[in-house]
Formats: C-alpha cells, structure tokens, sequence
C-alpha cells in the first residue's frame, strides 16, 4: 500500500506539470487533487507518505543556498493547499478540544 501511496502524489506531480505543459486539461489536476485529499483522510499510507515527501521537500528548500524567494513560494503553497483541504488536517487532538470545550460550557 505504500507503493500506491507514493505513487498517488507522482501521479499528482506529473498531472500538475502536464497541465502547465499543456499536455492534459486544466481540470484533471483538480479533480485528481481532490481524489488524493480524499485518499488523504481515508487512508493512513497516503497520510504517511505526504508527510514524508513533505518533510523531504522541507529539508530542500531550507537549505542556505536556496533563494528567498523559493521558500517564500514553498510557504505560500503550503498555506493554500492547509486552507483548500480545511481545519481536519489538524488532527483527531484539535478536533476534540473544541468538541470539550463545547460540552464543558453546556453545563
């Protein structure tokens, strides 16, 4: 399952890159990207796996000679794709804090 897993977000990267290539509609990586949002939430290999390329393109961009701009760029993107995918992406620890504080409050 890790191979499916890793092999969902090559596939993302190539549909990303074929859309500003022109090689295949613009729609397609949206709809894919959709797919493994899903396949975010469902599946712990997919999970896991974002988590390490993540981390693997963190550990790029912050090196000392990668220009401002980039990790700048890096930071944006991140942001964009935290605030498409929602507040779930906080984990099962931050969704039950408010759900506390709610029932602390009905009392």
């Amino acid at each position: 399952m890790k191979v499916v897993a890793y092999t969902e977000i090559f596939i993302l990267a190539r549909v990303v890159v074929g859309a500003f290539l022109f090689r295949n509609s613009f729609l397609t990586p949206i709809i894919y990207a959709h797919f493994v949002r899903m396949r975010f939430f469902q599946s712990a290999f997919t999970r896991e796996a974002i988590v390490k390329v993540t981390v693997k393109i963190d550990g790029y961009i912050n090196r000392a000679e990668v220009p401002p701009f980039i990790k700048q760029g890096w930071v944006t993107l991140q942001g964009l794709i935290g605030r498409w995918t929602g507040t779930t992406l906080n984990g099962p620890a931050a969704q039950a804090a408010p759900a506390a504080a709610a029932a602390a409050g009905a009392r």
